[in-house]
Formats: structure tokens, C-alpha cells, sequence
């Protein structure tokens, strides 16, 4: 989960969330060009890693700055704050997969839990290749009736559904935070922000151990 800031005198200018995060905090005034950077992070991030291995969800806490963003294929989501509806959705979406990261990885961190799965892929592929080459012998999900037909056996479908699904990390990326934390009297979103923040601060609390920035 690496960006490209710009060019510093010694190279590239490289913020790394998962080493040296695990979140990244962009300050300016408006006009600073600080939704620009935003910008070549969201582009930087797709760069560098796959959509299947990377999701990138865009939130705009004022104006539209990130839209453009959403041609970029890792953008799964894009939410404006003039939206309470959406915002509150977003809301209750973001929080879910909070919770179902931390059911899935249980006492494991993301690195941990990714590691583990590597390892017990590589294993099960291992496994299979030697079932293969072993010239009729039935492998460990196969029944070998007197027929020449195999069947599964019973657990073996249980075994495979049950088998992790992928978890790509997930990077939120937030422009102007200030018109969430607060908004503006009259704004359409007013009501919504605070659950929308409540949502990031989960984030920030427990987003390195679940694979969120």
C-alpha cells in the first residue's frame, strides 16, 4: 500500500501505510492543493497494487473534488456529504466490514492472517499434486467406489465452501475531513456526519490490525 507523493531531492517521495502508516494525514488551507495530492495518492495506490488485492473507497466532505477518482478500478465506492441517506448507508457499511474483518481474522492481524492463507494454499496445492501423480490412489476428498465413478465425499463440498474468502486492504480516502467533523449550519449532511464519524474513528482505532487506512 504504497503512494508517490512527488519528487524530493534524493527520489520519489514514498509514504508506505502498511510499514510506516497506518493512516496518513494531509494538511492545507483551501487552495493548497491538498484535494490535487489526494488525487495522485488514489492514482498512485492503483499503480501500485491490483483491484483484487486493493479497495479504494472515495468520501467527499465537501464539493466533488474526488469524483474524478471513480474511473480508477479500485474505487468500489463514492460518497458525497450533501447525501445524508447515502452518508448514513455508508456509515453502517463501513462499520459491518469493520466487524466482519475482526470476525474473520479473529486473534490475527491482516499480515498474520494473509501470511497463514499463503501458507495453507500452498499446501492444499501441494497436497493435490501429489493425489495427482499418485496413479489412482483416491486423494483426501475423494471416494473410490467400484465404479469408475468418483464422488466427493460428504465434508469435502462443506470444506470448500467454507474456505476464507479473499481480503483485500481497503483504503478510505477523505477530502476535507473539517466539513464532516463539522459541518457547516444548513448542510444537507449535518444530521448524517456524525455517524459517518464515528465510523472513521473506527477506523483509525482499529483499522492497522483489520487492514483499513
Amino acid at each position: 500500500v504504497t503512494a508517490i507523493l512527488g519528487a524530493g531531492p534524493r527520489g520519489p517521495v514514498v509514504a508506505d501505510l502498511a510499514a510506516e502508516g497506518p493512516h496518513l494525514l494531509i494538511e492545507g488551507p483551501p487552495g493548497s492543493g491538498r484535494t490535487e495530492l489526494l488525487r495522485a495518492v488514489v492514482a498512485s495506490l492503483a499503480a501500485a497494487e491490483r483491484p483484487d488485492r486493493l479497495g479504494i473507497v472515495l468520501v467527499d466532505g465537501h464539493g466533488e473534488g474526488l469524483r474524478v477518482c471513480t474511473d480508477v478500478p479500485h474505487v468500489t465506492t463514492h460518497l458525497g456529504a450533501g447525501d445524508p441517506v447515502r452518508m448514513r448507508e455508508f456509515a453502517q457499511s463501513l462499520t459491518a466490514e469493520l466487524k466482519r474483518r475482526a470476525e474473520l481474522l479473529g486473534r490475527s492481524d491482516f499480515a498474520e492472517w494473509h501470511t497463514g492463507r499463503e501458507l495453507s494454499d500452498r499446501m492444499v496445492a501441494q497436497r493435490t499434486a501429489a493425489s495427482r501423480a499418485g496413479a489412482g490412489e483416491p486423494s483426501g476428498d475423494l471416494d473410490a467406489p467400484p465404479s469408475s465413478t468418483l464422488r466427493l465425499r460428504p465434508d469435502a463440498d462443506r470444506r470448500r465452501t467454507e474456505a476464507a474468502p479473499p481480503l483485500p486492504r481497503l483504503v478510505v480516502v477523505v477530502d476535507d475531513l473539517d466539513a464532516l467533523v463539522s459541518p457547516a449550519l444548513g448542510s444537507p449532511g449535518r444530521p448524517a456526519a456524525g455517524s459517518v464519524m464515528r465510523a472513521l474513528e473506527a477506523v483509525a482505532r482499529d483499522g492497522e490490525r483489520l487492514g483499513v487506512h
